[in-house]
């Protein structure tokens, strides 16, 4: 073997070496997670005094009534009849769908019949054809 083959041995690419390097750097990066994690989770104490001073403030303070907008009474009924209005175009559209949807399940089921109308029929037709054909009268085709 040759200089230069020994060294193109030597430098082939290894998958291994790489999945290996990171398999490990995975695991390295998990470790750290896993300790950033914990560091940050970790109990603390409070401070001295804070639960007396946050008790002291909550009773202190003067709890503040809600703020209850109206709106005038002209604009309360413009506001009921829109409301009103948009309730009945909503039901009249739904009730058109409604109706076309009941049509369009008709006419199938209308095409449907005269498809098999027109099986039966060409059958029928078929058959008076072969009979008369059978007794000698001649049948135009």
């Amino acid at each position: 073997m040759s200089q230069f083959e020994s060294e193109n041995e030597r430098n082939e690419f290894e998958p291994e070496k790489f999945e290996n390097a990171d398999s490990e750097n995975a695991e390295f990066e998990r470790a750290r997670f896993e300790a950033e994690l914990t560091l940050a989770l970790r109990q603390v104490e409070a401070p001295e005094g804070f639960a007396e001073r946050v008790l002291a403030k909550a009773t202190e303070a003067e709890p503040r009534k809600a703020k209850v907008l109206q709106m005038p009474r002209r604009v309360q009924v413009w506001v009921g009849g829109a409301v009103a209005a948009a309730l009945m175009v909503a039901a009249v559209g739904i009730h058109r769908q409604h109706v076309r949807q009941q049509r369009a399940e008709e006419a199938a089921q209308a095409q449907q019949q005269l498809e098999l109308a027109l099986q039966i029929t060409g059958e029928t037709l078929a058959n008076v054809r072969a009979q008369m054909r059978q007794a000698g009268v001649p049948v135009g085709d």
